[in-house]
Parts: structure tokens; C-alpha cells; sequence
């Protein structure tokens, strides 16, 4: 009885276990996509300001309104891109196993 149950428990950890692998490969997939549609619509809102700065279009009522939108669209990517991606570059990590002050460190 021991025995059996040994046997079910190492198969479910394994079955867990490619299921996670495979829950982690399409978070990636994931994450990496939305930063590649952050990465372009950041680059067509630049590129629209650029437009509506140029003489000819600037004060442009409708370039105006699709600028906002524009930005509009990068926030709420944004928004997406922080829930979704498995490594935050910005943020720092702190050393809580050094007791130092920066200043203290710089003394020495």
C-alpha cells in the first residue's frame, strides 16, 4: 500500500512539474510579446509627435486627438507590461546583508 502510494506521488510530481515548465514557457512567450508591442507603440507615438511638431502639421486638431490616444494606448500597455513580466530591471536590490550605510562604505 506504501509502495503504491509512493508510485502516485511521483508521478503527479512529475506531471506538476511539466506542467509548471510549461505554465513558465508560456508566461515567457507572453511577456516577451508584450514588450515587443510596447516597444512599437512607443516608437509610433514618437514618431507621431514628430509629425505634429513639424510646420505643416503642428496645431492639427485630429493629429492632436491621435497623439493623446497614442499615449494613452503606451500607458495601459505599460500597465500590462508590469503585471506580466517575470524580470523587473528597475527594480533595485537591496544588499540586506551588509549593515553599511552607502556613506560608511565610502569612508572606508
Amino acid at each position: 500500500m506504501i509502495v503504491l502510494a509512493l508510485i502516485v506521488s511521483v508521478l503527479l510530481n512529475v506531471l506538476c512539474f511539466f506542467y509548471i515548465r510549461w505554465l513558465l514557457k508560456n508566461f515567457n512567450f507572453l511577456s516577451e510579446n508584450i514588450m515587443n508591442i510596447l516597444e512599437t507603440v512607443e516608437t509610433f507615438s514618437g514618431h507621431l509627435s514628430a509629425i505634429y511638431e513639424l510646420e505643416t502639421f503642428y496645431g492639427d486638431e485630429t493629429l492632436q486627438n491621435l497623439l493623446k490616444h497614442s499615449r494613452q494606448v503606451v500607458d495601459e500597455i505599460k500597465m500590462y507590461k508590469d503585471v506580466y513580466t517575470l524580470t523587473n530591471e528597475e527594480i533595485e536590490i537591496e544588499d540586506y546583508f551588509n549593515d553599511e550605510t552607502e556613506e560608511e562604505a565610502e569612508e572606508d
